[in-house]
């Protein structure tokens, strides 16, 4: 019998080539563990069920399309070729694409990223963007055949008939769901004056809401710099972009009512608002004449002829003040005066003589004789009255 001689590196290779060419493009399924994602950005893990295990590995460009992280202990099912890495003759399984095995599977891929997720900080809401009470321009991002659209519209067209409103369709369910709705997030906050977006679905299962709870979809809400309102499924249900949004609303209905005010809310806003840039108006008002006033008193200290100009201002006036209540006082004083000397002269002996009264005079002292006793009897005097002189003597 004929022997067949093979180098280690020949069987090997052969070996290799017969694996991929017999088990391409197959499904594994089983449970995971030794899990290492490497520097690189390719991903090492051991999928094993009770009897086997089998090593694989996913090279950087799937890794980089994974919609959630692997952890220990999940159930996978792993699609891809069976092959050799040869230069250990190790047997291994080069993955392209992984999904997760069962409802209880994705629940648990759901609390793993959320744990992540939270832990980095992503939920903070010392990250989360308050939206305006009254936006002007909004974005909606879903699908334009599905009843949230319609849901979100007709509540906004009641409420809101004035805001202006930008629609972006996009995938909601399925492969490559969450990068169309990444992108709309992108495209979007890139347009002028977007004050809000809308990101949401209507209700469904786990998997029909998973592209929402993807870890890219995710970052991409967390970086955006415009409020998003996250909108998915019905109030029960939760997804990881309800707790990344700046804003959660149970449905789709609720998203619309949150982003828009009714004639009465906006009523009582205008009021409210009126009355506060009354009171800012008035207070600004205040405050400003106060700095002038205080500007000026800086400047007169500042500027010494100024004050000089300003306490002579303040001199000419005391002056003026002066100069006329003394006049005042003169006039008063000259007034009196001349009513003193009216009442003198009306006493004085020239008008006592016109009134047909005279006056006895001594001849010798030409003194007034006020009483008899100061003559002599037969002494003579002289009688004044008011148009000449007699003489007399005193008879007794």
């Amino acid at each position: 019998m004929e022997r067949t001689l093979y180098s280690v590196s020949d069987l090997v290779s052969k070996t290799r080539a017969l694996l991929e060419l017999s088990f391409k493009n197959i499904y594994v399924e089983g449970e995971v563990s030794n899990v290492h994602y490497h520097s690189s950005g390719h991903l090492y893990f051991v999928i094993k069920d009770s009897l086997s295990e089998l090593k694989c590995v996913m090279f950087k460009n799937a890794n980089s399309i994974l919609r959630f992280r692997v952890e220990n202990g999940m159930r996978l099912v792993s699609f891809g070729s069976l092959s050799m890495f040869e230069q250990r003759g190790q047997l291994q399984f080069v993955t392209k694409r992984i999904e997760l095995s069962g409802v209880g599977a994705l629940h648990q891929a759901f609390e793993t990223l959320k744990i992540k997720l939270y832990n980095d900080g992503l939920f903070s809401n010392e990250h989360k963007l308050k939206i305006k009470k009254i936006p002007k321009k909004i974005g909606i991002i879903t699908s334009t055949e599905g009843a949230a659209l319609k849901d979100i519209l007709h509540v906004l067209k009641r409420r809101s008939p004035f805001l202006e409103i930008l629609i972006r369709p996009a995938k909601v369910q399925g492969e490559n769901a969450a990068e169309d709705i990444s992108n709309g997030i992108i495209e979007l906050s890139n347009l002028d004056n977007i004050d809000a977006i809308i990101i949401g679905r209507g209700g469904g299962s786990i998997e029909d809401l998973w592209a929402f709870n993807e870890e890219a979809l995710a970052k991409v809400i967390f970086n955006c710099s415009v409020p998003i309102i996250s909108a998915v499924g019905h109030e029960t249900d939760f997804t990881i972009s309800d707790f990344v949004s700046d804003v959660r609303a149970a449905t789709p209905t609720e998203a619309a009512e949150i982003i828009s005010l009714s004639k009465e809310e906006l009523m009582t806003f205008i009021l409210s608002f009126q009355e506060k840039l009354i009171n800012y108006v008035n207070s600004y008002s205040n405050a400003k004449k106060n700095e002038v006033i205080n500007i000026l008193n800086r400047l007169m200290l500042l500027q010494p002829l100024n004050v000089i100009k300003s306490k002579q201002a303040s001199l000419d006036g005391f002056y003026s003040f002066f100069v006329n209540h003394i006049n005042e006082l003169i006039e008063l004083k000259k007034i009196r005066f001349l009513g003193t000397i009216n009442q003198l002269q009306s006493i004085g002996p020239e008008n006592v003589l016109r009134r047909g009264y005279s006056i006895a005079v001594n001849k010798k002292t030409k003194k007034i004789i006020r009483i008899a006793s100061e003559l002599s009897v037969n002494e003579r005097f002289i009688l004044k009255t008011s148009n000449g002189s007699l003489e007399a003597k005193k008879i007794k």
